[in-house]
């Protein structure tokens, strides 16, 4: 899988086909911190059921990981989904290598379409959103966005405000606020966007998975 020009990982086809796929997944994830493993998990369980991987900063260097094992590892390749976006977090440079000769080059935001819907990723501390989403709101406004994933506060948040609908995953690695380990599964139908937040526990050997409600 290739980053092509318009900053997206994936084949041009498959990035087409996401434009008007009715019903189509995005699994949202954000501030991994070099928790790469906890990310693979994720997408060993989660990814093949999804059409699009969003990644929302702060853990290039585990998204390029699991790429570079991604080349070898069938069944880890065969779990991440056809489509890939992901921003530059405050704790992400600027390109990542993950072959010696190709490198992930980090964007600060990135715009995609999914069911005729224009989405907005990114990790949110340019836009200030520790002290609120009204700069993130004026970036989706100026991008047409209806949709803006971000990350930054590992706060896992939904909120809706006038036309437009702000969603954070949380942290998969190092929540705050009293909250667990979390990423989210964002369903675009025609007439709504619907997102099911995911707690990650730990117990003992094994990994439990469950849905929850951060409000």
């Amino acid at each position: 899988m290739k980053q092509n020009s318009s900053g997206l990982i994936g084949k041009e086809e498959d990035i087409k086909a996401l434009e008007s796929k009715k019903g189509a997944r995005i699994l949202v994830y954000s501030d991994s911190h070099g928790n790469a493993g906890i990310v693979e998990q994720i997408l060993l369980n989660y990814g093949k059921a999804c059409d699009m991987l969003v990644f929302c900063g702060d853990g290039i260097c585990d998204l390029a990981q699991i790429l570079s094992k991604a080349e070898y590892d069938k069944k880890l390749s065969q779990a991440i989904p056809k489509v890939i976006c992901f921003v530059q977090g405050n704790g992400d440079p600027g390109t990542y290598p993950v072959t010696d000769n190709y490198s992930l080059k980090n964007h600060r935001m990135q715009n995609f379409v999914v069911n005729h819907k224009i989405f907005l990723a990114v990790h949110g501390h340019y836009q200030g959103v520790d002290w609120g989403l009204e700069n993130l709101g004026m970036d989706a406004q100026l991008t047409n966005s209806s949709v803006a994933f971000y990350g930054h506060t590992h706060v896992a948040r939904e909120e809706t405000i006038g036309n437009y609908k702000f969603i954070n995953p949380g942290s998969c690695a190092r929540p705050r606020g009293g909250q667990p380990k979390s990423f989210a599964i964002v369903t675009v139908e025609d007439n709504f966007v619907d997102t099911a937040f995911i707690k990650i526990e730990f117990t003992g050997l094994e990994t439990k998975y469950t849905l929850w409600q951060p409000f």
